[in-house]
């Protein structure tokens, strides 16, 4: 069992992991929130330019979401892990995945290359979806709610990797409140973007990139060294 200072361990570190991160959600998703910027400015005339906290409320929401049911997931997968006598190898796995891709993101690992630094994949679905342009332009605070939910979903290398961390957190709730550590620590960068209108330099995007790839493999060796170490759980009937 996971004890309160482990839990309050991996929260903070996946807040860091998302406030290292976030650096590169600019690089990604800079250009679009840049025209949701410029969009949310002609609204309303430059008078509310703090509306844009409903579409960060909209990407909480979704990755809270999405939280809460890897976390329930996992809780079920724990527990046949228990009876089959699988406990520890399914953690060895999980944590092995989240080192392996901070690995892969830093080009540790020969012949493989995760590039967390590309621009421009944001903008694609703004192409093959008309709608998603029709919201960012759109001033009713629903739609810009209702962006934020679809940003959130979109894919996303740093998010599939903070939900593996996520998932090895105790239960549903606090794997959800995971979720919500790193993405409000997504905050501070992409709000700055929103209110500047203006992107970070490729160095500093890719800085973020390798610091939020150098704390995932950290985070992933102490989930190996917990699941090592870990005494066995019982499960009742």
């Amino acid at each position: 069992m996971m004890t309160a200072t482990e839990q309050g361990a991996m929260l903070a570190s996946l807040f860091l992991t998302g406030l290292a991160g976030s650096l590169h959600c600019v690089g990604m998703c800079g250009p679009l929130l840049i025209g949701f910027s410029r969009a949310l400015g002609a609204s309303t005339g430059g008078r509310d330019g703090w509306s844009f906290l409903y579409y960060h409320a909209g990407r909480l929401w979704t990755y809270a979401l999405l939280g809460l049911l890897v976390g329930w997931a996992s809780a079920e997968m724990r527990l046949g892990a228990i009876d089959l006598g699988w406990q520890r190898p399914l953690a060895i796995g999980v944590s092995v995945l989240v080192i392996g891709f901070g690995a892969t993101a830093l080009g540790l690992i020969p012949g493989l290359r995760l590039d967390l630094s590309s621009p421009g994949a944001c903008n694609q679905p703004s192409r093959r979806w008309p709608w998603l342009a029709t919201l960012i332009h759109e001033p009713r605070p629903s739609a810009r709610l209702l962006l934020g939910a679809v940003m959130g979903l979109l894919p996303c290398g740093l998010v599939y990797a903070a939900l593996l961390v996520a998932a090895s957190l105790p239960n549903p709730l606090i794997c959800s409140l995971g979720m919500l550590c790193f993405g409000m620590g997504t905050l501070p960068a992409l709000s700055a973007v929103v209110l500047g209108g203006r992107l970070l330099p490729p160095q500093f995007r890719g800085k973020g990139a390798r610091l939020a790839a150098a704390m995932l493999i950290g985070i992933g060796l102490f989930m190996l060294a917990r699941s090592l170490w870990m005494p066995l759980a019982v499960h009742h009937h």
